[in-house]
C-alpha cells in the first residue's frame, strides 16, 4: 500500500430510497430532468393520463410504465415498470409496489414508508411548464430554468453584475483561479444570447499583470432556435490550461492538490482568441467547428498552500513548448445519459479532430527525441475519442463501458501540450502515478526521469468496464405528519472494474515495444491492465486496485468524488 489517493467533495448528494440512488428533495429541477420527463412521457407506456389515476389494491397490476400529469396518482397495487408524475402528487397506499423508477416532478410524495420501490426515487416539488403536441408532452426550456430571475412574457433576462466562480482546478502553478465579473443571459422566442466578461484572479498571484498573474476570459454566444439550430460565439482569453483535462474532474483535482499536495495535471499558459460555429441537433447532440489564434508558453511551479503535507515538495510542472499557434477543431458531442453525475443508462460520445499550425519559439526538452529546434515551424493533425455506454441490467445492477483513444494522426510530431498518457486514478489506478521507470514507460511514454515526468505519448488506447450492484442502507423513516423523510437513507453500490491501456510512439519499430508504425496497434499482451473493487456511497467512492500485467505492484487504495467515468 504505497499510496493513498484522496479527493473529497464540496457537496455530497443525500441518498435514499429502497431502490437505487435518490437525490435530496429539491425546490428546483435540474435541466437533465426535462429530457427525462419527455423521454418517459413520449415513450412506451401501459398507462398514460392527464387526470387523476387510482391503481387499486394488490389484486391489480399494471404491466408496464405509468405516466400521469396533473393527477393525483394513487397507487395501492403494483406497477411492473417506471412511474412518472408531472405536476402531480403521488400517494402510495400500504403494500404498494413499483418495480422500476419513481420520478415525481411538481408534486409531493405520500406514504413512502409503507411501499416498495425497486428502482430509483427522485422527488422535485418545483412545478414545470409543459406544452402538448398531440399526445406528446414537452417541457419548454425557456419557461423553466434552474434559476428563476425576472421573466416577462416569453422573454427572459438574467444578469449578475458581479459573478464569482471558480475558473478551474486548484493547482500548483496558480493556486485557485477565480472568475470575477459580469454575466448576462437573454432568452427570447427566437433564441438566446449570453455574455460573460471575467477577470481571472489567482490566489497565488502577486497581482502583477505583466507577469501573467491576472488573466481574463470573455465569452459570448448567440443561439438561434431552442432545441435545434445554429449558434455562433467567440472567446478572448488569458488563462492557464491543463494538458489532459479528460482524466480527473476539476473538483477532484482541486481537492487532491489543496488537501494533500497531489496535483494530477500539468499546465501551460495560453492566451489568444477563438471563434466558433455550432449546430445543436436537439438536446443531446451538437456539432462544433472552431478556429483559434493562441500563444503558448511554459508556466513555472508555484508553491501554493495545502492543508496537509506542507513540508513535501510539489511534483515539478514540466516545461512546455512556446510559440504562436493557429488551431482548428471539429467536435461532435452526443450525450443521452440519464444523469451526467450518476448515469444509469445512455451513451456519451465526444469525437474531436484538431489541426495545429504555427512556429515554436522555444522547444521543451523531452525524454523521447523530437525533430524540433527553437524557431521551427510545426504542422500536425490530432484526434481524440471518448465513448461510454451505460446499461441497466436490473433495478440493482448496471454495467458501464468506456473506450478512450487518440493522438497523432499525420504531419509533424505533436507538441508537448497535445501529448497524452494513461496514468492516474481515472485511467489505470492499479499503477503508481508518474512512477520512476528507467526503461520506456507505456503509461507516459517517458524514459528515465524527465522534469515532472510529463505525458509524452504520440497515441494512447484505454478500455474500462465496470459492474455495479446495490447496497441498501436505511437509518430513518418517512414522517407522514412532516411530509418528509426523517433520518438518513442511502443506496450505496458495490463496484467491480477492469482497465487495460497503454501509450506508444509512432515511427519505425525499435524492438523495445515502444514504437509502432502509424497503421499498427500494439499487441494486447503489451497493454497494462488492472482489476479492482470498491464501494460508492453516493458521491464518495472508496476503491482498491491491483495491477495484473505487473504482479509485483502493490495494491493501491484511492477515493473518488464521482463515478470513475
Amino acid at each position: 500500500m504505497r499510496r493513498l489517493i484522496f479527493a473529497l467533495t464540496f457537496l455530497v448528494p443525500i441518498a435514499g430510497a429502497n431502490g437505487q440512488i435518490q437525490r435530496a428533495r429539491r425546490d428546483v429541477v435540474p435541466s437533465d430532468v426535462q429530457g427525462k420527463i419527455e423521454e418517459r412521457w413520449n415513450g412506451k407506456n401501459a398507462l398514460r393520463s392527464r387526470d387523476s389515476v387510482y391503481i387499486a389494491d394488490d389484486s391489480r397490476s399494471v404491466e408496464g410504465n405509468v405516466a400521469v400529469e396533473n393527477g393525483p396518482l394513487v397507487i395501492a397495487g403494483r406497477v411492473n415498470g417506471n412511474v412518472l408524475a408531472v405536476n402531480s402528487d403521488v400517494i402510495l397506499r400500504p403494500g404498494a409496489r413499483i418495480d422500476g423508477d419513481l420520478l415525481v416532478v411538481g408534486g409531493r410524495l405520500r406514504g413512502r414508508q409503507n411501499a416498495t420501490i425497486g428502482g430509483e426515487l427522485r422527488v422535485y416539488e418545483a412545478r414545470v411548464n409543459t406544452r402538448r403536441e398531440g399526445d406528446n408532452l414537452y417541457v419548454d426550456p425557456d419557461e423553466y430554468l434552474e434559476r428563476r430571475p425576472f421573466r416577462r412574457n416569453l422573454y427572459f433576462v438574467q444578469a449578475d453584475p458581479i459573478h464569482v466562480a471558480s475558473a478551474g482546478a486548484y493547482n500548483r502553478v496558480e493556486g485557485l483561479p477565480i472568475n470575477i465579473g459580469p454575466s448576462i443571459y437573454h432568452s427570447a422566442p427566437w433564441g438566446s444570447l449570453k455574455i460573460n466578461a471575467y477577470a481571472i484572479i489567482r490566489t497565488g498571484s502577486t497581482f502583477d499583470h505583466d507577469g501573467g498573474d491576472v488573466g481574463h476570459d470573455i465569452t459570448s454566444e448567440l443561439r438561434i432556435g431552442r432545441r435545434t439550430g445554429p449558434a455562433i460565439g467567440g472567446r478572448l482569453f488569458n488563462a492557464i490550461d491543463p494538458v489532459e483535462p479528460w482524466q480527473l474532474s476539476e473538483i477532484e483535482t482541486s481537492l487532491a492538490a489543496f488537501l494533500f499536495r497531489r496535483d494530477y495535471r500539468d499546465y501551460f499558459a495560453n492566451r489568444g482568441a477563438t471563434g466558433y460555429g455550432r449546430f445543436y441537433l436537439g438536446r443531446n447532440a451538437s456539432l462544433t467547428g472552431s478556429f483559434s489564434n493562441q500563444r503558448w508558453d511554459t508556466r513555472d511551479l508555484f508553491n501554493p498552500f495545502t492543508i496537509f503535507r506542507g513540508d513535501a515538495s510539489w511534483r515539478p510542472n514540466p516545461s512546455m513548448d512556446a510559440g504562436q499557434m493557429h488551431i482548428a477543431n471539429a467536435t461532435i458531442k452526443y450525450d443521452t445519459r440519464s444523469n451526467q453525475d450518476e448515469p444509469r443508462s445512455g451513451v456519451y460520445l465526444v469525437l474531436d479532430a484538431e489541426h495545429g499550425q504555427g512556429r515554436l519559439t522555444s522547444v521543451a526538452p523531452s525524454s523521447t527525441p523530437r525533430p524540433y529546434v527553437d524557431g521551427d515551424a510545426i504542422d500536425y493533425n490530432r484526434g481524440f475519442l471518448d465513448a461510454r455506454s451505460y446499461l441497466r441490467l436490473s433495478p440493482s445492477g448496471q454495467i458501464s463501458m468506456r473506450v478512450v483513444g487518440g493522438g497523432w494522426l499525420s504531419g509533424d510530431p505533436l507538441p508537448m501540450q497535445r501529448r497524452l498518457s494513461v496514468e492516474g486514478p481515472s485511467a489505470l489506478p492499479g499503477f503508481d502515478f508518474r512512477d520512476f521507470n528507467s526503461n520506456f514507460d507505456p503509461g507516459t511514454c517517458s524514459i528515465g526521469s524527465p522534469l515532472g515526468r510529463p505525458a509524452e505519448c504520440d497515441r494512447i488506447a484505454l478500455a474500462q468496464i465496470e459492474y455495479r450492484g446495490s447496497i441498501k442502507l436505511d437509518f430513518g423513516d418517512w414522517r407522514e405528519d412532516a411530509g418528509r423523510y426523517i433520518g438518513a437513507r442511502s443506496d450505496a453500490s458495490w463496484v467491480m472494474f477492469f482497465d487495460a491501456g497503454r501509450g506508444w510512439m509512432v515511427g519505425a519499430p525499435t524492438g523495445d515495444e515502444s514504437t509502432y508504425p502509424k497503421d499498427q496497434l500494439p499487441g494486447m499482451n503489451t497493454f497494462r491492465s488492472d482489476v479492482g473493487a470498491g464501494v460508492d456511497l453516493g458521491g464518495v467512492g472508496v476503491y482498491a486496485a491491483k495491477a495484473l500485467s505487473r504482479p509485483e505492484e502493490p495494491v493501491n487504495f484511492f477515493l473518488r468524488l464521482q463515478r470513475r467515468f
